[in-house]
């Protein structure tokens, strides 16, 4: 069957490049973009046949986009796209040197390769950006000699106004994937966060009632056992010296235990408490905290160093128990024979106080610093310093627990610095 070719003039030539580019504008996708070449540029050229390939993501193999002509699909549907090895027949060999081919007798150039019939002419010319290879624009035609140097020219202005946009597109795809991407990994973070979240809370929330009832039902079979203890003290002339020896270490043993599971009660219900957060006065807490430890004040000479203290917003009985943690450990941690000093500082930080409680005491190691709010963690021994251990964990809950954060400045031999946070006072 013979097929004529209309050989086209220069400003037909330049009106269909003119066409596709405004026509191009409004395009986003590739699909869209190929499709566009396939169907308004090919077949206002006149060309019977054409094939646009676009190179996969691995690089080694043309993947058939569109098509106008015998290979045109009736619904830009292609359900057996075809696939051309990068470097192999006409069109590979352009998509691996990036030069066009105008191929007037293709009975004569072995590298033709059989479709679902011979073609004797073919132009194809590559779709270049950045100097790289991304498709080809492939037409044959059943005569020989049917196709130009104008042709050549007009498929690879096309090709070049196309390259932009199909990378655009592409862009636009994987930026959309990767968006896509993200949000399911997000959201599955979110779940595995949410999970870890949820079981942390409800072994935080088993803690806190196992230390709870640990602590308050063993009140009172200690209280049997300190009864039964001081009524051996009371008859210790009957006691042998070894039994009364004995006898010191039990009270000794059952003092330390009861101040322990005090101590243990008191963490337990620092969250569970039930009192209402109001305005505190620290000048007016500050008595009270003075008032409750002024044996041991006069008996180190106590001097402490502070005006004007500003007022938080907390629960007045943590804040009290706070205080008196800090201060304590400052008088019971002081250097032999010397005067024990405690200075009171604060700062503005934002909607809260930086409070700093300083010591001039006998400081704390380095290595420390991360251990000493730890439950039970004690750096001097029972004989040298009482405690239950418990002490400082107490201060880290009750600030955490005002959202606020803890933190100690120390030196060995150059005393201690407690710093923390407590919301304003106006902050209600």
């Amino acid at each position: 069957m013979h097929i004529e070719h209309r050989q086209m003039s220069r400003e037909e030539h330049l009106q269909i490049i003119n066409d596709f580019g405004m026509q191009l504008l409004y395009k986003t996708t590739i699909n869209e973009i190929v499709w566009l070449i396939a169907k308004s540029v090919i077949a206002q050229m006149g060309f019977v046949d054409c094939v646009v390939y676009l190179i996969d993501e691995s690089g080694q193999h043309l993947i058939q986009k569109a098509a106008h002509g015998f290979k045109n699909p009736v619904d830009e549907t292609i359900l057996n796209p075809i696939c051309i090895e990068v470097g192999k027949g006409i069109v590979g060999t352009v998509a691996k040197t990036g030069i066009p081919e105008l191929i007037h007798d293709t009975s004569k150039d072995d590298r033709y390769i059989v479709d679902d019939s011979q073609r004797l002419s073919e132009i194809a010319v590559p779709i270049i950006y950045e100097n790289e290879v991304i498709g080809v624009i492939d037409c044959e035609h059943p005569e020989a000699n049917a196709f130009n140097s104008a042709d050549i020219t007009t498929l690879s202005t096309i090709a070049s106004m196309s390259s932009i946009k199909i990378i655009h597109a592409k862009t636009l795809v994987d930026l959309q994937n990767h968006k896509a991407n993200l949000e399911k990994q997000i959201e599955i973070r979110t779940k595995e966060l949410t999970s870890t979240i949820t079981s942390l809370e409800k072994s935080n929330q088993d803690l806190e009632s196992f230390a709870y009832a640990a602590s308050h039902d063993m009140q009172e079979p200690l209280r049997t056992v300190v009864s039964y203890l001081q009524l051996l003290e009371h008859n210790e002339k009957s006691l042998s010296e070894s039994s009364k020896e004995f006898l010191g270490y039990a009270v000794d043993g059952s003092k330390r235990m009861k101040n322990l599971l005090d101590g243990l009660l008191e963490y337990s219900r620092v969250k569970s408490s039930s009192a209402a957060f109001k305005l505190i006065n620290l000048d007016d807490l500050m008595i009270l905290v003075k008032a409750d430890l002024q044996v041991s004040i006069r008996e180190n000479d106590t001097i402490f160093k502070y005006e004007n203290l500003p007022t938080v917003f907390g629960n007045k009985t943590q804040i009290q128990q706070l205080f008196q943690n800090l201060i304590s450990n400052a008088i019971k941690f002081q250097k032999p024979d010397q005067q024990a000093i405690i200075e009171i500082t604060v700062e503005e930080k934002d909607a809260f106080l930086e409070i700093r409680i300083k010591d001039n005491g006998l400081g704390i190691a380095a290595h420390f610093h991360d251990k000493i709010f730890g439950l039970f963690k004690r750096l001097n021994a029972n004989r040298d310093y009482k405690g239950s251990g418990i002490g400082l964990s107490l201060c880290k809950r009750i600030v955490e627990y005002h959202n606020g954060k803890i933190s100690v400045e120390s030196e060995v031999g150059e005393g201690t610095t407690f710093i923390f946070t407590l919301p304003k006072g106006e902050e209600v």
